[in-house]
């Protein structure tokens, strides 16, 4: 990495290590796999301290890209997970994403399962992190989705999604099914744990037609009753008319994530404090991010918890003054955002203390 110039920045411990050419390349990659992560830690249950080894990304210039696919990702010896993606140029972001998810889906089968040869990660499963990953950034993309759903007809057989194999055409209409039943499995009532021990087989080799009535025992008496929950099931998720609402937790940890800046200087990974960023508006990487936030920011404004609106909203109110406004304007909105991220973080305390200590009926 030396010798070639290359530089290492990670999203957390155990996480995402991101491998790049150019430092500036880095911060918007370690926010994608912070994304990413969060929205996975469920449902794939990861761990909390993340892997012994992190998933290695390696954004290759798309100038110096030789291969046919936007990524490639490999199993290394001794379970290192290494995925190679073409990064900048004309690169399209959803292969970019999709190479975070893929990498991480493999990475937790590595830890559950070790290094062997039955190891996979499931298309339909890919396809689907990916779109809940985007639903998790920007809960708006929901309606999108639901949208898109309508007028697409049936979905795609149970069977034939399962076995959805790649190098075949990749229809919307299917990727679509594909977190269609990935939130309807794990919104079945019953045993909790199904979901979790399906996941596990099927990344581990397990053949999924056999394996999904095996696990969600008594669910489906035959296989066309199986068929028959998920055409019902498709019409169900595609058309509930919510969009997820943040809790006061997942709030507060969107704005801490949307409010925290890395940079490279002089080789090394570094926090950068709020109030820098008006001095460094007129770096590309800078705006663009900028850019990306505030339109992020106004995504979830319905949605944030309300202890956090005004953080939000004040926090949107930073970066277009870091934007386009005079560095004293930028400073008395750095400070209307400090207060009212501790006025939300006050208020989020105060009440959970008040709950703790009424009287239960």
């Amino acid at each position: 990495m030396a010798a070639s110039g290359a530089r290492a920045f990670y999203t957390q411990p155990g996480q995402f290590e991101i491998v790049v050419m150019d430092a500036s390349d880095a911060q918007p990659a370690l926010a994608l796999g912070a994304a990413v992560w969060r929205a996975l830690s469920g449902p794939l249950a990861l761990p909390r301290d993340g892997f012994t080894s992190p998933v290695s990304m390696r954004l290759v210039p798309a100038a110096q890209w030789t291969e046919t696919a936007p990524f490639t990702t490999t199993v290394e010896p001794g379970g290192l997970v290494s995925v190679r993606v073409r990064w900048g140029g004309d690169s399209n972001p959803l292969f970019v994403r999709r190479a975070f998810v893929q990498g991480l889906i493999l990475r937790q089968a590595v830890a559950w399962h070790a290094v062997g040869p039955r190891l996979t990660v499931p298309l339909w499963l890919e396809q689907a992190c990916t779109g809940w990953s985007l639903v998790s950034e920007r809960p708006a993309m929901m309606d999108q989705f639901q949208q898109e759903s309508e007028g697409m007809g049936n979905p795609p057989s149970l069977r034939s999604l399962l076995l959805w194999e790649r190098g075949t055409v990749e229809s919307r209409g299917w990727e679509l099914a594909s977190l269609w039943l990935f939130l309807e499995l794990q919104a079945e009532p019953g045993d909790s744990t199904r979901w979790g021990r399906w996941i596990r087989g099927v990344v581990g080799g397990a053949e999924p037609m056999d394996t999904l009535p095996r696990v969600y025992s008594g669910l489906w008496p035959d296989a066309a009753m199986q068929e028959s929950w998920w055409q019902t099931a498709f019409q169900h998720q595609s058309r509930i008319r919510s969009l997820p609402v943040m809790t006061a937790g997942a709030s507060r940890a969107w704005m801490a994530d949307r409010s925290r800046w890395l940079a490279g200087r002089d080789g090394r990974e570094i926090v950068l404090p709020l109030g820098e960023l008006h001095a460094l508006r007129n770096e590309p990487w800078v705006r663009a991010e900028l850019a990306a936030r505030i339109g992020q920011i106004r995504s979830v404004l319905g949605l944030i918890h309300p202890y956090y609106t005004n953080a939000a909203i004040s926090m949107g109110r930073v970066y277009e003054a870091a934007l386009k406004a005079s560095d004293a304007d930028f400073m008395v909105a750095l400070e209307a955002f400090e207060r009212d991220a501790l006025d939300g973080r006050e208020l989020e305390d105060a009440v959970g203390a008040i709950l703790d200590t009424a009287p239960r009926k």
